[in-house]
């Protein structure tokens, strides 16, 4: 009898070993699974055009007068603003792309206009310029990265004194996409953009 409760202890010691072998070699076949997913995830299409991208603005702060300031020391990604009739808006939305390698590419920008009235009105910077095919899309068409890349016209949205009160959004957002062969902005953006 000592001698089988000793082989049970033995085969129940070897099935543990064997167990916690075949655990430890699951866990790094999963370990290496993971990081082969996040270095492939890593590598992304855009990290061959540059480092990085950034889009903000400047902290708008309103004054005892109901004027607001542009505080550049401060960026931000949202600005909220509480619009008086005949009392422009300082705003400075800007791109900053960083490490942009010589592939080439095209800068959109999207301009996501909601339920903005006719008595506010801003015009884009000239080296924006509207794509054909898309609305409220534009192309950047200097060749400049190498500072931040303004959009509005002199950082303004101006109020009309006929302004009732509206409530709306202007938003912003940057693509960096890559040229292919002869493509024009517009077969670009609708080929990345699926659409």
């Amino acid at each position: 009898m000592p001698k089988k409760i000793i082989n049970r202890h033995i085969l129940l010691i070897i099935g543990i070993a064997v167990l916690t072998g075949i655990a430890i070699f699951t866990a790094s076949l999963n370990a290496k699974y993971v990081r082969k997913v996040k270095l492939k995830a890593s590598v992304e299409f855009s990290s061959e055009l540059a480092q990085s991208i950034t889009l903000n603005e400047s902290k708008a702060n309103i004054t005892d007068s109901g004027k607001y300031e542009l505080d550049t020391s401060e960026k931000v990604t949202e600005n909220n603003y509480k619009v008086m009739p005949g009392v422009n808006i300082p705003k400075d939305p800007q791109i900053t792309i960083t490490g942009k390698t010589g592939i080439p590419s095209y800068l959109f920008i999207k301009a996501e206009e909601t339920d903005i009235p006719d008595t506010i009105t801003y015009s884009l910077c000239d080296h924006w310029k509207k794509l054909s095919n898309k609305d409220n899309v534009y192309v950047y068409t200097k060749d400049d990265f190498n500072s931040p890349i303004k959009i509005i016209e002199n950082d303004i949205l101006t109020v009309s004194q006929q302004y009732n009160g509206e409530i709306f959004n202007l938003d912003f957002t940057a693509y960096l996409y890559q040229k292919i062969d002869s493509e024009t902005p517009e077969q670009t953006f609708s080929r990345e953009s699926g659409g």
